[in-house]
């Protein structure tokens, strides 16, 4: 279920796809309310259309008048929505999250029209006939935002995670679906050292880091930082440590912060001294450090020049998802598990041309 709700976190993967494969788990667990949430947005609804699908439009038309005929006319509806107590800008999208998606793959315009029924026209032309005796309506069509379809599965898909993670939280499966199958779970039994960098700030900055660490070491890594090696030695070297924890460590850790970012960007101190070792390694070692804050702080508070662009987890986005991206990088196991690729590829059939004759 892990991997079910990062997909969605990250956008990966068509969401009808995923909204099955989210089906299979309620069923598992007899969990009615997420079947009957995944049932509508895949066939779509015949009942109370949810407010995401309910989309602010414009009303335009197609009008005759004694001047002759006049395409994307706009018209205002405020008034006649006021006395029906129906707004007739709005717009319902109950089709099925399959059928927007397609749609949406073949849409190149930024602005979408869809016709309104007939039996609708006609009671918009008695309401615009009624100031306007001299205006036919002919056709009448909603005129909405690519955007607006795009959001639906914006939130189509934040409905779903929020299901997923109540669900994790729920009793055990009812049942064992063996074609339920969860990626990145298997116990990590060889051992990784971590060590984790960062530079000293206040107090409650300090102590989140040691707490970081020991949370790291109760998961199964041989974690450590220099508050704890300074325990291990009287009289250590910080220079002599770093060097030594980069060297012996398979990972590296560093956590930013505005103060870390202010002391690498002037090579001050030993943050400077580590940063630079960073920069030396990192395009020789590109699996072995990995960039990391408490989400704190806007991005650009943080980060180092040296680093601008690189990845950098949210240690507070992570702990809604469990770590697993965090445990994908410590463990160097892939999240989405790729086939491999095929020996050959499909023969592409060409068309002859035929010889010039007239």
């Amino acid at each position: 279920m892990n991997v079910l709700i990062q997909r969605l976190l990250i956008g990966d993967g068509e969401l009808n796809l995923l909204l099955l494969e989210a089906n299979e788990y309620a069923e598992s667990y007899n969990d009615s309310d997420l079947e009957q949430f995944v049932n509508y947005e895949l066939n779509g609804y015949n009942a109370e259309i949810p407010s995401y699908r309910k989309i602010k439009g414009e009303i335009i038309c197609t009008i005759q008048t004694a001047y002759g005929i006049q395409n994307n006319t706009p018209i205002d509806l405020s008034t006649a929505s006021k006395q029906a107590g129906f707004d007739f800008t709005i717009i319902h999208i109950p089709d099925g999250i399959g059928f927007i998606q397609d749609n949406l793959k073949n849409i190149t315009k930024d602005i979408l029209k869809r016709q309104l029924p007939q039996e609708l026209v006609s009671s918009l032309n008695h309401i615009v006939k009624y100031n306007n005796p001299n205006i036919t309506v002919l056709e009448a069509f909603h005129q909405f935002g690519k955007s607006n379809l795009q959001n639906i599965l914006t939130v189509v898909r934040e409905k779903l995670i929020q299901h997923l993670k109540r669900l994790q939280k729920s009793a055990k499966p009812t049942s064992q679906k063996s074609d339920i199958k969860e990626v990145n779970t298997t116990v990590v039994r060889e051992k990784i050292d971590v060590f984790v960098t960062y530079a000293w700030e206040n107090n409650q900055h300090n102590d989140t880091v040691i707490s970081f660490v020991n949370f790291l070491r109760e998961k199964g890594y041989s974690a450590s930082m220099d508050r704890l090696k300074t325990q291990e030695e009287t009289a250590i070297h910080f220079k002599k440590m770093m060097i030594e924890a980069f060297s012996s460590n398979q990972k590296i850790i560093t956590i930013l912060s505005p103060t870390y970012k202010q002391k690498a960007d002037t090579m001050k101190g030993g943050v400077g001294f580590e940063f630079s070792m960073i920069l030396d390694d990192i395009e020789t070692n590109q699996n072995k450090f990995i960039f990391a804050h408490f989400g704190k702080n806007e991005r650009d508070e943080i980060t180092p020049k040296g680093i601008a662009g690189r990845e950098i987890l949210n240690l507070k986005t992570e702990q809604d998802i469990e770590f697993i991206n965090l445990r994908s990088k410590l463990q160097s196991k892939n999240i989405i598990p790729f086939t491999d690729v095929a020996e050959q590829v499909e023969v592409v059939n060409q068309k002859e041309i035929k010889p010039f004759k007239l």
